[in-house]
């Protein structure tokens, strides 16, 4: 499997996509950014699961893209280079992740976004295989809820044919987030490099017509998981809080894109911020919460599994991978 480069020149064509996962060994991401193939490299299904009290919370890799500096408007080619080297990456290309997170108890099977397509590029729509793998059916799952409708989030909700791929679940999502993207009255608000994200907003709308669920506040979503409000990355941008016995779990969303330069200094955003400063704000918000809480989280940009805790470092975060006794 090859991954995608993401440079300041692709930036405005693949805004709608807006990221995407990768579960790639280090050295098939370090020939991607020296320009080689690397083609073929078959892996393991990618999906792992964790419990937080009566919960079980499942991982499930969609696919994998590279970033580079040109995302990041305020960050240098030479800053972006060191920041990478630092974290042990190649330093002209972050190995970039997108996961989605199944949550089951009782007679409940939950998503948290499904990931994006195989029509978005090639390198991603894994998640349906390795939802397959975790032994769950599309129609096993009974509510899907949203953080937001970017591409890499919602490119998996509906087929080639606009046809509804979870044929018996409910789709829940912010009202506001929702109508930022489907509703003309807001067409003027979205930034030119977002507007194809509205194409693949309208296809899901048509597809889950009749069940789909709007809320406006930040609301008990199913018994255990409640929705917050983490707005910036987009307008109605959301997390889910999941609390069983004495565990509790943030899903943070696209708090984070590219965690060794985003935590290390909360204060650069990515180019798909729709409202940047909102978006540092509440990074700043979550980060210093996950870390004054010691809160577990898991992000869709994280590395996979994406499940760890937020660490004081310096002025600065760092990401801590969950301990190996939080799995099963």
């Amino acid at each position: 499997m090859t991954t995608m480069s993401i440079n300041r020149r692709h930036l405005l064509a693949v805004a709608a996509a807006a990221g995407a996962a990768s579960t790639l060994p280090l050295r098939a991401a370090r020939a991607q950014a020296s320009g080689s193939a690397t083609t073929g490299l078959a892996q393991a299904p990618a999906f792992r699961r964790f419990t937080v009290g009566d919960w079980v919370v499942t991982a499930l890799a969609d696919g994998g893209m590279t970033f580079n500096s040109g995302v990041l408007p305020e960050m240098s080619e030479a800053d972006f280079a060191e920041a990478m080297e630092k974290a042990f990456h190649p330093p002209a290309a972050y190995p970039a992740t997108i996961n989605a997170f199944l949550l089951q108890s009782g007679d409940r099977t939950i998503l948290v976004d499904t990931g994006g397509s195989k029509q978005m590029a090639p390198t991603l729509g894994n998640l349906p295989a390795n939802l397959a793998a975790a032994g769950v059916a599309p129609g096993d799952v009974d509510t899907i809820l949203l953080t937001h409708m970017h591409g890499d989030h919602i490119g998996g909700l509906a087929d080639a044919s606009g046809a509804a791929a979870y044929p018996n679940a409910e789709l829940v999502i912010r009202a506001r987030e929702l109508a930022f993207w489907t509703d003309p009255a807001e067409a003027s608000k979205i930034p030119e490099r977002q507007r194809g994200t509205v194409a693949a907003a309208t296809t899901v709308a048509n597809a889950y017509e009749g069940r789909l669920t709007p809320f406006e506040e930040d609301v008990t979503v199913v018994d255990g998981v409640d929705a917050v409000a983490l707005y910036g990355h987009t307008p109605g941008h959301t997390g889910y809080r999941i609390a069983s016995g004495d565990d509790t779990l943030l899903i943070w969303g696209d708090i984070a894109h590219i965690a060794p330069v985003q935590l290390a200094d909360p204060g650069i955003y990515i180019g798909f911020d729709v409202t940047p400063e909102e978006a540092v704000a509440t990074r700043r918000r979550v980060l210093d919460m996950a870390a004054s809480e010691r809160m577990m989280v898991a992000g869709m940009h994280m590395p996979f599994p994406g499940f760890g805790h937020v660490a004081r470092d310096g002025e600065g975060y760092a990401f801590v991978p969950a301990p190996w006794q939080h799995t099963l």
